[in-house]
């Protein structure tokens, strides 16, 4: 009977070692592997994709030029029966250098959150969960002639999709 009993305990042992090893272990592997990811993918990003792809910036200039004449004034003399007619026309040319400096920035954040959960006790279990954030800051105009203004566009999607 003793035999009996021990081998009872052992498998109890055993179960209880390889449930609290096996729960222990993936819970620690999913939060590094969490951890990991998202750090790599966000350090990616940043470096990548706003610094390399999503700032573009150009410089458009034009010249405009017209002449405009008009008169200023006329003024008449009378000198012995004859009268004399002045006119003093006045002519301008104006130029406008126009210069625009337009910057595009364009931030774009993904997060990937993935969480596995594997028990190999005749149950396979995997859960993807995949959170999208992409934020798109468009169309800062920096504009410089006499008046200077600037226009932000801010636009928000999220998008969150759960398959199990």
């Amino acid at each position: 009977y003793f035999y009996f009993y021990f081998y009872f305990y052992f498998l109890f042992l055993l179960f209880t070692f390889t449930f609290t090893f096996t729960f222990t272990f993936t819970f620690y592997f999913t939060l590094l592997y969490v951890y990991v990811y998202v750090y790599v993918t966000l350090r990616y990003v940043t470096l990548r994709y706003v610094t390399l792809r999503y700032v573009r910036s150009f410089v458009r200039s034009f010249v405009r030029s017209f002449v405009r004449s008009f008169v200023r004034y006329v003024r008449y003399v009378t000198l012995r029966y004859v009268t004399l007619r002045y006119v003093t026309l006045r002519t301008y040319v104006r130029t406008y250098v126009r210069t625009y400096v337009r910057t595009y920035v364009r931030t774009y954040v993904r997060t990937y959150v993935r969480t596995y959960v594997r028990t190999y006790v005749r149950t396979y279990v995997r859960t993807y969960v995949r959170t999208y954030v992409r934020t798109y800051v468009r169309r800062t105009y920096v504009r410089t002639y006499v008046r200077t203004y600037v226009r932000t566009y801010v636009r928000t999607y999220v998008n969150v999709n759960v398959k199990t």
